[in-house]
């Protein structure tokens, strides 16, 4: 059997090595591939990374063409590419577990995160160390609940959450209480983001209902600060109540601080920049974009690791007209990692944000850019509420370079496609910006407005949606 730092492996890690390390590489800024320059290799591993990195950087690269250069077998070509990922591995974390998967997790590596996770599972359970291998379901399960929707993140959520608790002898009330949770609140987003919040929200709200009462005299620190996640999530993406988001993210921070568990930095980070998006969502826009910009100002190098957060400050900074700041984001951060991050949902955000930024700018053959990138997305990956907003924008487009005959083709087919989805309560929502798109049309061609036409679209400059209404406003000028 071959070895892997100290661990047994089969042939099937052999077999996925290249395309481990070639994803990987692909990941890479440029100074993270000029640091790779230190990892001490021998010439014959040094000769084969050298040439890996030359190939990944190639559009058509093929693993059977650089097999071919490096004049190998397939076996030698795999075992030397599982040694290089190690030595890549740990030259950038260590190779301690939380380091690498979290690492992979920034990277938008899934698959490989999970195919990781596997290797290092059978070797804590050939070792039988429960401690250990206790410890690292725990750091799985944390890490499938910061998955994107589209990787399956209920399903390994729960699979880990029951391995964990699976090694505790005697779990207490307390750890059984916060694995189901943060399992709980795991499902709030989801089930919003595919666009079941009509069907969903009575679970949820039945669901904190038996949370509070079970809570009620329980010194349950990290317990109640994703029992007020749980609230927060709700409040987010089911309503449009501000003062409750914002009082749940308050009292998360409060329990957090309370919490006697390290429930890690990451998760104070996550609350705060949550509570930026709650101003913008409050129509607070300048509050929210000064909190964005302080937790950027301490947090900058975590907060960049998640291409989110450059992406929220964005949308932020479009929302307060505050275009530099927002393409200088754009530019620094998120358009040279376009494609780099394997996250198909987060890429097509991030076109659609450029093309919002541009048509803000009246450069409209950047924006056509932008939007046609997105139009090229197979509709299986992306969401629904990712497939309307684009649909919204690419009219709109049309409407802004007066192009009014494509603009009301489009908005006919926008229509029917709505119009098979009528039993989603987040599609008739949006359904009345459509209407308000026809009403443009036919003003631009003549018609007058209908006389509560400025009341409706002075509904839609509150909250997020004024990043889509601020473009309504361009079109009405």
């Amino acid at each position: 059997m071959l070895v892997r730092t100290g661990l047994y492996i089969s042939a099937s890690y052999i077999a996925l090595a290249m395309s481990l390390l070639s994803d990987f590489l692909r990941t890479l800024k440029d100074e993270e591939i000029s640091s790779l320059k230190k990892i001490s290799f021998t010439d014959r591993d040094h000769d084969a990374f050298l040439k890996t990195v030359l190939f990944v950087g190639q559009k058509n690269f093929a693993d059977a063409a650089l097999q071919q250069e490096l004049k190998m077998t397939k076996a030698h070509f795999d075992k030397i590419n599982s040694v290089l990922l190690d030595k890549v591995y740990s030259h950038h974390t260590g190779g301690e577990d939380s380091k690498v998967l979290y690492l992979l997790w920034e990277k938008g590596l899934y698959n490989h995160l999970y195919h990781e996770a596997r290797v290092r599972e059978r070797r804590y359970l050939k070792l039988t160390d429960k401690k250990k291998i206790s410890v690292f379901f725990r750091l799985v399960f944390g890490i499938s609940l910061r998955l994107p929707v589209t990787e399956n993140k209920i399903e390994r959520a729960d699979l880990y959450a029951k391995k964990y608790l699976a090694t505790l002898k005697k779990p207490s009330e307390e750890e059984l209480w916060e694995i189901e949770v943060m399992k709980f609140w795991n499902t709030i987003f989801y089930n919003s983001a595919h666009g079941k919040m009509k069907e969903y929200e009575p679970v949820v709200l039945s669901t904190l209902k038996k949370w509070e009462k079970k809570l009620v005299g329980k010194k349950y620190s990290a317990c109640s600060f994703f029992y007020w996640l749980s609230w927060s999530t709700y409040y987010e993406y089911y309503t449009h109540n501000f003062n409750g988001w914002s009082t749940a993210l308050r009292n998360a921070l409060r329990e957090f601080d309370n919490s006697k568990k390290d429930l890690g930095e990451n998760y104070r980070v996550f609350v705060v920049t949550k509570l930026a998006t709650a101003y913008c969502q409050g129509s607070f826009f300048k509050e929210s974009l000064q909190m964005y910009r302080e937790a950027f100002a301490k947090h900058e190098k975590q907060l960049l690791r998640n291409l989110y957060h450059p992406l929220m400050y964005s949308i932020i900074a479009i929302i307060n007209h505050e275009f530099d700041d927002a393409e200088k984001m754009l530019l620094a951060h998120l358009i040279p990692r376009l494609y780099k991050f394997p996250d198909e949902s987060l890429n097509f955000d991030i076109e659609r944000n450029c093309a919002i930024l541009y048509m803000q700018k009246s450069d409209y053959e950047k924006a056509a850019h932008y939007l046609q990138l997105g139009q090229q997305w197979d509709k299986t990956q992306i969401t629904l509420l990712g497939d309307i907003l684009q649909r919204m924008v690419h009219n709109i487009h049309f409407l802004l370079v007066k192009d009014f005959e494509t603009a009301a083709a489009l908005l006919r087919k926008n229509k029917k496609f709505l119009s098979s989805k009528q039993k989603d309560a987040m599609v008739m929502e949006y359904a009345a910006v459509f209407t308000l798109i026809g009403e443009i049309i036919r003003y631009k061609q003549g018609k007058k407005l209908p006389q509560d036409f400025q009341l409706r679209l002075h509904a839609l400059q509150t909250g997020i949606m004024k990043l889509y209404g601020g473009l309504l406003i361009k079109a009405i000028a």
